[in-house]
Order: structure tokens, then C-alpha cells, then sequence
């Protein structure tokens, strides 16, 4: 689909608008994405897009740590969580433990996760259009439609078959 992410960028700029909307129509309109809908298309946009590639979302986001996530990174690279904290992470004004900056300081030069076997679990989820209830992350899916293929993917095929479904219907 994406033979790289400067593809990705063209495309995301020439239908975010679009997109944006529907995501905000599926919240006014109270439509909701069946499960096996966004696990279908999850799966579909994994197998074309790598993510390597691309690692927005380790250069443009960052993760939000638990106490027990800090511990386990601390304890991995052999330094307390207090050096650790203070070292790597902040705090976003609702109280959120965040890296206090990007990229990413586990990223290396080719894209990958140095600790990726014992990521964050807000990294582990990412992008979140795997899971059963789509609808209740659609804030989460508006932000990460700029900065994820995945997302993007997902998100233009559930419009193009809620626009089908409605056309067969009338």
C-alpha cells in the first residue's frame, strides 16, 4: 500500500480532512465498528505496512509509563528508577509519566526497539485499532491518524465500507 512513509505523508495530507470527519461523524452518529470489523482491518494493515520503516511512533510520540514499566527499564539498564526518572522521563500536566523527549532514547538508528521484548504497554498496544471496542478510543485514532500508516490504513477502509454498505442500502 505505502512503498514509503514520504507515500504515506502525500496521502495522509490529501485525505486527512476526510478521514478526520468520519472518525468525528462515528462519535456524532453514534455508529459503532463491530470487532471483527477493526480486527479484520488491523490485520490487513499490518501485513502491508512495516513498521519499521516507518517509526513514527517512536520518533513523534511517547508512551505512558507505569511504576512497575519504570521499574523493569531501570532494572535493564542496571540504574535505579530514581536515575532512570530523572534521567529519561516527565511528567504532562494531568500527572502522566512520559519520555521527556523524542525520539524515543530506546530507538536506534535503524528503527528498532532496543527493549522491545519489555516495552511499555502503551507502546505494546499502539495503534490501538486492534482492539474490540474501536469506538472508544476515536480521540486516540483522531490524533494518531497524522502520525501513523497503520491508522491511516484502518481507518480509510472502514470508511470506504461504511460508504459501501450505505450505497447497497439505498
Amino acid at each position: 500500500m505505502y512503498q514509503s512513509l514520504l507515500s504515506f505523508k502525500r496521502q495522509m495530507r490529501k485525505h486527512r480532512k476526510t478521514y478526520r470527519r468520519f472518525l468525528n461523524s462515528l462519535k456524532r452518529k453514534k455508529i459503532r465498528i463491530q470487532p471483527a470489523e477493526s480486527a479484520m482491518l488491523n490485520k490487513e494493515a499490518f501485513e502491508k505496512i512495516d513498521c519499521q520503516q516507518c517509526a513514527n511512533c517512536c520518533k513523534r510520540m511517547t508512551p505512558v509509563y507505569t511504576f512497575p514499566e519504570i521499574s523493569r527499564l531501570a532494572d535493564h539498564l542496571g540504574i535505579t528508577d530514581l536515575e532512570y526518572s530523572d534521567k529519561y522521563l516527565g511528567k504532562t500536566s494531568n500527572g502522566d509519566i512520559i519520555n521527556r523527549k523524542q525520539p524515543c532514547h530506546f530507538l536506534d538508528k535503524n528503527n528498532r526497539c532496543t527493549v522491545y521484548e519489555i516495552r511499555p504497554k502503551s507502546c505494546r498496544g499502539f495503534p490501538y485499532t486492534h482492539q474490540k471496542d474501536f469506538n472508544r478510543r476515536l480521540n486516540t485514532h483522531l490524533q494518531n491518524l497524522d502520525y501513523c500508516p497503520i491508522t491511516f490504513h484502518v481507518v480509510q477502509k472502514m470508511q470506504e465500507n461504511l460508504a459501501a454498505k450505505a450505497e447497497r442500502a439505498s
